[in-house]
């Protein structure tokens, strides 16, 4: 599986965290992991064949061709994968989508929905021009294009797209009572306004981002021990972590990481 990396233009650092594109083959049994608890917004657009779904043990069913995928509180989807893998990926700042379109993210939290209907006729304009592009430098410029276009047209940034930037660089190991502080709002305010931002609570959040910090640094060095895995990520100690993951994902920490975990988790 090639998997392909890059940083955006700095004009755009405030809205997109990277873009990023994998390719590759699956034989016929395919791939199957769990949507695991994880603070990401990310616009997914494929380009190969598509990603089949099972949401709380329903039916199966198949992804959009271009999706948003709002951030994960619980394990609700188990994802399938088979044939020819080329997916473009572009992994969003926290408080992105509401400032671009003024959508309140909790209608996203654990969800994957038609990106036409999150960004409305836009969303043909960035599909188009992805899937037209030659290669994966002319995917990111397409994108570039399209992300420049509708950050002309969007509020500025706030002190809650600022602290959520912080919260996700320091790992959800920054104190919320400081975040409120530099926020410039009451703790009342700062709570409400996070959630309809980002679509988490700051608590959840920072505990998402936490986890998904575990798990992203066991995944770059898998024969790191996890103990101290989880002590640098935060946790007082092994059984602490456990605790968490059966909280946020429901199962314990073994059945989280796999062989599609490196392929398929955005770099966090």
């Amino acid at each position: 599986m090639d998997v392909r990396r890059r940083t955006p233009h700095n004009a755009l650092r405030s809205i997109v965290r990277s873009f990023e594109e994998r390719r590759g083959t699956l034989g016929p049994e395919g791939l199957t992991w769990p949507l695991t608890a994880r603070p990401h917004q990310i616009i997914d657009i494929y380009l190969g064949d598509p990603f089949r779904l099972r949401i709380d043990g329903g039916p199966l069913q198949t992804a959009a061709e271009t999706v948003v995928v709002g951030p994960q509180g619980s394990r609700r989807i188990q994802l399938y994968m088979s044939g020819e893998v080329h997916i473009f990926n572009i992994l969003l700042q926290p408080a992105a989508l509401n400032r671009l379109v003024g959508l309140d993210m909790t209608s996203l939290v654990n969800e994957g929905i038609p990106a036409r209907d999150v960004l409305g006729k836009s969303a043909v304009l960035l599909s188009g021009a992805v899937r037209s592009a030659s290669d994966f430098d002319a995917r990111v410029a397409a994108a570039e294009r399209w992300f420049g276009m509708m950050q002309d047209d969007s509020p500025a940034q706030d002190g809650i797209d600022y602290t959520s930037r912080l919260l996700l660089a320091s790992r959800g190991r920054v104190r919320i009572d400081q975040l409120v502080k530099q926020s410039g709002l009451s703790a009342r305010q700062f709570q409400r306004r996070f959630t309809v931002q980002v679509g988490l609570s700051p608590k959840l959040y920072a505990r998402t981002v936490r986890f998904d910090a575990a798990l992203t640094a066991h995944r770059n060095e898998p024969s790191k021990p996890w103990t101290g895995i989880i002590h640098s990520a935060g946790y007082f100690d092994q059984a602490h972590f456990i605790r968490e993951c059966h909280g946020l994902v429901g199962v314990a920490p073994s059945q989280l990481v796999g062989d599609w975990d490196n392929i398929f988790s955005p770099d966090g």
